[in-house]
């Protein structure tokens, strides 16, 4: 049975025609449309620590200072929202940034003895 495709030398290739320059009116003429591709911004989430009635303000004003950059005012106002409504929130970082703060929060209240709650919710 013979081969359909025999090897040997390629057979004759179509000549390279260069660009053409748009003729009057528009015809011939190609418009080609890049589309950006974008990226969407991260989703964000909100650490928020929960009121409980044995960890001392100090120490809730002590981790917003340390773990959330906070000054002593805006801590002492975060840590009384807290205390009277239930939930104060600390602060809005991507998914990763706050699990992490959830994490350092909760290993230092252990650490301290304190049964301080620390969640993140989607903001």
């Amino acid at each position: 049975m013979p081969d359909e495709n025999p090897p040997g030398p390629p057979g004759p290739e179509a000549p390279i025609t260069p660009p053409q320059p748009p003729r009057e009116g528009g015809s011939g003429a190609v418009v080609a449309e890049r589309k950006v591709a974008r990226t969407k911004p991260p989703s964000l989430y909100q650490v928020v620590l929960l009121n409980d009635d044995y960890t001392p303000m100090e120490f809730v004003v002590m981790v917003l200072q340390q773990y959330f950059q906070r000054d002593i005012d805006t801590a002492t106002h975060i840590m009384l929202k807290i205390h009277h409504e239930g939930r104060g929130v600390c602060g809005v970082y991507p998914k990763d940034v706050a699990a992490t703060k959830v994490e350092l929060v909760l290993t230092a209240a252990r650490r301290d003895g304190h049964p301080l709650q620390c969640i993140m919710e989607a903001a």
